[in-house]
């Protein structure tokens, strides 16, 4: 069991990870600190899990569940506002807080409907995803969809807690916590990391790991990921590098509409970011194949269901959330580039590099 303390600047919380971490929950959080807790969850999570989490958070004071339709359509504000007349109906005010036991969706939903009522009620996360427990929750990015894109609307608001169970997230279907690995394959790549406590040989394509190998990899996630955005929470200096693979892989992960994770989007993302990046003579071969290395020792890369076009993925690529960083014209789109592993790719001073469409459709349409 590890405790660790996120902090955001002056936005601190505790996030506390390990096996069966609710049982622990009275360590954390006073009896008295709120009046009812409305535990958020969406319809593709466990009835099973999301009462586990219910009854522990019902020693503190009353409980109620509010389940909501799974899939990135239904991440919308709509969903959200649903989520808060349902809230309120049941008395949730000032003193309430918003529990969120789901994956980086109901992460999302949860965090967007917190940070507006009351312009501000408690925000809990109990992720049960590697996923979610290894990147999602370490910000305070809170955002929902619009039909043009993925991620458009939403704000920065930080949670009071988060807990996460590795027993939970170890029992996981694999390619659940393959959509993890994924990011943590992406930390390893964009970050220099000196003192890993994990080799590669740890690593594997069954992504079949114990409760305390998932506990090292959160913590070397929470590292990786702390080691920059302490010093910019709002993501928009640094903090991008973390958005490697993402350019092109929310467009793909929004054009498959629900067929693939979004980790296996963002693998993809960062195969075709490194192929761009060697087309234009900042990333070398021998990196490019670090890339495929890394993401097929977990599987990655291995028979991802692709199935739409290249036209609809660059529909969703116009309407990129990072646009408007920089100054471009219509013929080029803004990404998060590497010119080795580790060092990422500086433009006048920003992490967005400027690439030509036409390059970027030229590496979609070519594939893995």
């Amino acid at each position: 069991m590890t405790t660790k303390q996120i902090c955001f600047a002056d936005r601190c919380f505790n996030f506390a990870f390990g096996e069966h971490i609710l049982e622990s929950i009275e360590d954390y959080i006073p009896r008295d600190e709120f009046d009812r807790y409305i535990v958020i969850s969406d319809s593709g999570v466990p009835d099973s899990i999301v009462h586990h989490a219910a009854e522990y958070f019902g020693k503190l004071a009353p409980v109620h569940i509010l389940r909501f339709q799974g899939g990135e359509e239904y991440k919308t504000l709509s969903t959200v506002t649903d989520l808060q007349e349902q809230a309120i109906a049941l008395g949730a005010n000032r003193r309430t807080a918003i529990v969120a036991v789901g994956g980086g969706l109901t992460g999302n939903v949860a965090g967007v409907a917190a940070g507006m009522m009351f312009r501000g009620i408690a925000l809990i996360h109990v992720p049960t995803t590697f996923l979610a427990a290894s990147d999602s929750v370490l910000s305070i990015k809170q955002a929902v969809n619009l039909t043009s894109g993925k991620n458009l609307v939403g704000f920065y608001y930080p949670p009071r807690f988060v807990f996460a169970d590795t027993r939970i997230l170890s029992e996981s279907p694999p390619r659940q916590v393959k959509a993890g690995m994924c990011e943590l394959v992406k930390n390893m790549l964009i970050l220099e990391n000196d003192n890993l406590e994990f080799t590669e040989d740890d690593l594997n394509s069954t992504n079949v790991y114990s409760p305390k190998q998932l506990e090292t990899f959160i913590n070397f996630c929470i590292s990786a990921k702390m080691s920059v955005l302490s010093e910019d929470i709002y993501e928009k200096k640094k903090g991008l590098i973390f958005e490697y693979g993402h350019t092109i892989g929310h467009a793909i992960e929004l054009a498959e509409q629900g067929g693939i994770t979004h980790g296996e989007a963002i693998a993809v993302g960062m195969i075709y970011a490194a192929k761009i990046a060697n087309r234009m003579n900042l990333l070398s071969e021998h990196d490019v194949s670090a890339h495929y290395w890394l993401l097929n020792k977990i599987g990655a890369l291995q028979d991802i269901p692709l199935k739409s076009d290249p036209d609809s993925i660059f529909h969703y690529l116009n309407h990129d959330n990072k646009r408007g960083y920089l100054k471009l014209d219509e013929d080029n789109l803004g990404m998060i580039l590497l010119n080795g592993v580790g060092k990422p790719a500086v433009y006048n001073q920003s992490l967005l590099t400027p690439v030509r469409k036409t390059l970027i459709k030229e590496v979609i349409r070519e594939g893995l």
